[in-house]
């Protein structure tokens, strides 16, 4: 179970790879009192550096490429990338429109997908303890 590695905290790093900002407010929407990932010792932070997980919205747009594939190696193994909404899982609304290319969690391998447009703040909790979990397998 994901409690035994993360006991204290799990460190998520947010990229907002070319997304409308609907997925954004739900993430957002976690730190609200009703949701609180706090509570589970869960946090989103600055770095990655210092992230246990990436979690990644919309599709990849170009100018987002180059900065995404760096956060990725600046993460520290076993890296776990959580693709939030449907665009980021390639099948949203703005995927190939413009300068958008395939989903960011496609172009960036995601491990866990939470679907919709946007995720609910429920689905996202569940993603991301999904990824907890698969963390906690990695590491064993």
């Amino acid at each position: 179970m994901s409690q035994r590695r993360f006991a204290r905290s799990l460190a998520i790093r947010h990229l907002v790879c070319g997304s409308c900002n609907g997925c954004e407010l739900e993430m957002n929407a976690l730190a609200a009192p009703q949701y609180d990932i706090s509570q589970e010792g869960w946090s989103i932070v600055a770095s990655p550096r210092h992230a246990d997980l990436i979690t990644v919205t919309g599709p990849m747009t170009e100018a987002m490429r180059l900065a995404a594939r760096r956060t990725l190696e600046a993460t520290a193994e076993p890296v776990v990338v959580v693709a939030v909404g449907d665009c980021a899982s390639g099948e949203g609304t703005w995927c190939g429109a413009g300068s958008a290319g395939a989903g960011a969690g496609q172009e960036l391998k995601a491990s866990i997908v939470v679907r919709g447009c946007p995720p609910t703040p429920d689905a996202l909790r569940e993603g991301l303890r999904a990824a907890a979990t698969l963390l906690d397998e990695r590491n064993s």
